[in-house]
């Protein structure tokens, strides 16, 4: 009797968990990978932050982040890494890769100027000003990266001749100067900020001082086609919440260094200079200017032509734009 009991209530159970086994994926959560350039950052690590946060998840999404070091290598995992979002490539490499061939979507702009790209040289360098390059060499970490198109600018617009030269990560770059391998080298905030304080080291120049790029969208947030087109509505949550989580760091500045100087591991002192470097209305995801930073791509090469008004129609596609 007892037996017959047992089986009897064992049926009933799993009766009742068919339904609910069935509804689980109606339920279950959306996910995106994110490539985003130099996680650490104060910009490119503000999807980290959503994440820890809790407000991806909240919002239905499974995010997975893996950082990169920048230009080409951010757009590639898109391109062939089966990444859904490429976060923050500079324009030059995103423009080169269209003319590879690629076929991808701008889905906003990710920084606008380039206040937080600091070229730098040790403290008892000759090199005073950029002017002082004239002859010498300064590195970038890679191809297509926003901070080479301070470079070409600061070429141009000041005729100063100075050797460009691929100098990888932020620690690598950063060992090259020291061996004397460059004169000069690139740091974005926060790395090196510690060195800045104790006087190891001394900015030469920031991106924004370089004439016409301080209100010139020159960084941007690119997707596969498939996630634009297949999966819209994902890739508009995910860029809502972003956006709302990067409010959520401008108003809580005190819980934003915590967070900043922990994925960093620097002090909170630290964090709260650097965070300095960037100003809310520079992580927006309306386009500035693209034009410009169009025309600076072929006159550094890296598009023979400007894309046509129906080939940039075809490519953009900001997928939200918050109500402000």
């Amino acid at each position: 009797m007892n037996k017959r009991h047992g089986s009897r209530n064992a049926l009933l159970i799993a009766a009742c968990m068919v339904p609910l086994i069935g509804a689980a994926p109606a339920h279950a959560l959306e996910k995106v990978k994110v490539a985003a350039s130099f996680v650490g950052l104060w910009d490119t690590s503000q999807p980290t932050f959503c994440k820890e946060r809790g407000e991806f998840e909240k919002a239905g999404l499974d995010v997975e982040i893996v950082s990169t070091r920048g230009g080409s290598e951010t757009v590639q995992a898109v391109l062939v890494g089966g990444m859904d979002v490429a976060y923050s490539p500079g324009v030059n490499s995103v423009l080169a890769a269209t003319k590879q061939g690629a076929k991808f979507k701008i889905i906003s702009s990710e920084f606008v100027g380039q206040n937080d790209t600091l070229y730098y040289v040790d403290a008892n360098s000759p090199l005073k000003t950029a002017k002082d390059l004239a002859g010498k060499t300064v590195g970038f970490p890679r191809p297509g990266s926003a901070s080479e198109i301070v470079l070409f600018d600061l070429k141009k617009q000041a005729g100063i001749d100075f050797k460009m030269v691929v100098s990888g990560g932020l620690d690598a770059t950063r060992t090259m100067l020291k061996t004397g391998q460059i004169d000069a080298a690139y740091t974005f905030p926060p790395y090196g900020m510690d060195a800045i304080a104790k006087k190891e080291i001394r900015v030469l120049f920031a991106g924004d001082e370089v004439p016409g790029l301080a209100d010139v969208t020159n960084r941007v947030n690119i997707a596969s086609i498939d996630f634009v087109t297949k999966r819209r509505p994902v890739a508009v949550k995910f860029m809502e919440t972003l956006d709302k989580c990067i409010d959520w760091a401008y108003a809580n500045p005190a819980e934003s260094v915590k967070m900043y100087a922990k994925i960093n591991k620097i002090d909170e002192n630290i964090a709260k200079i650097a965070m300095g470097y960037y100003k809310r209305d520079a992580l927006a995801w309306e386009m500035k200017k693209f034009d410009v930073a169009v025309q600076r791509a072929v006159e550094n090469k890296y598009i023979d032509k400007a894309p046509t008004a129906e080939e940039l129609k075809e490519l953009i596609d900001v997928v939200y734009q918050p109500k402000k």
